[in-house]
């Protein structure tokens, strides 16, 4: 048993990136998994969930690296539009992580909240944690932290000497909105980690999409700009900021990140209603 238990995860990433690269069993398999979670047996199965939730409390840290933030007002945001923003983390915070990310020289991490200090303070923080609880209806599970480095055309040069696995493929189109199926009903906390402006590929969302959605929708997870616009218009909402700028998302409702013409690094925090946290990703060498 003990030497096939370390297999598995090595075995759970492999297939995704199978999966990932037949692009129509991958099409199928979203929208097979969009009408199951996103379909309309979705508000029973949150209030199943909401009633037999199980999940181990969260390790919370009491420090409060947001002395201003309120959480009710988030929580109302999340429920009405599918999104709130407003909040920073301190740049103490900002300069530990980017110092992590020196050192440690990849394009994309997988839970650094395990080896980052700084980041775990994060992902376990009182008020955060609390944002998840209440959004959730239930005690939320940290399913997953990402770091990850976007570079355009005008900062390509600065990738060279990172380290990436170029065996995962894109799962989305480029510049194109699509929703994400983490669970039924999930959190994810996005932290810009350098300062974004139009030309970094700023995070874009359709605010109030992310409801239990229509076989039509279901169907087509990936939305060209000009089909968005016409659907939603003012309700395309683009989030700019300094470094340490924080966005809370429900990710079921429609977002993409816009084309990067300079560099972008971003963290992201998910936390999810009932679902098992994935396999840790095998350690590139």
């Amino acid at each position: 048993m003990d030497t096939v238990l370390p297999q598995i995860p090595q075995l759970y990433h492999q297939i995704r990136i199978l999966v990932h690269k037949k692009r129509w069993v991958l099409r199928a398999t979203q929208v097979l998994r969009g009408w199951v979670i996103l379909g309309p047996l979705r508000p029973y199965a949150i209030r199943y969930y909401q009633r037999r939730n199980r999940a181990r409390p969260l390790r919370v840290e009491t420090h409060d690296l947001f002395p201003k933030g309120r959480v009710e007002p988030v929580v109302h945001a999340l429920n009405a539009r599918g999104y709130a923003d407003g909040w920073k983390i301190p740049d103490t915070s900002v300069a530990q992580i980017v110092q992590y990310v020196q050192d440690t020289k990849f394009v994309k991490y997988w839970n650094p909240h395990r080896e980052c200090a700084a980041i775990d303070q994060i992902a376990r923080n009182e008020k955060l944690v609390e944002i998840a609880r209440r959004y959730l209806g239930a005690e939320p599970i940290l399913w997953l932290t990402q770091i990850k480095w976007s570079f355009g055309e005008q900062a390509a040069h600065e990738r060279h000497g990172l380290l990436s696995d170029g065996n995962v493929p894109i799962q989305y189109d480029g510049d194109a909105f699509h929703y994400d199926t983490l669970d039924f009903k999930s959190l994810t906390v996005f932290i810009y980690l350098t300062d974004v402006d139009a030309s970094c590929g700023p995070h874009v969302l359709i605010e109030n999409t992310h409801t239990a959605k229509r076989w039509g929708d279901i169907c087509q997870i990936i939305l060209g700009d000009a089909a968005a616009q016409r659907r939603f218009g003012d309700r395309i909402k683009t989030i700019l900021g300094e470094k340490g700028t924080m966005l809370f998302e429900e990710t079921s409702a429609f977002h993409k990140a816009s084309r990067c013409q300079t560099k972008r690094l971003m963290l992201s925090i998910d936390y999810v209603l009932q679902r098992a946290p994935p396999p840790e990703r095998p350690v590139l060498a």
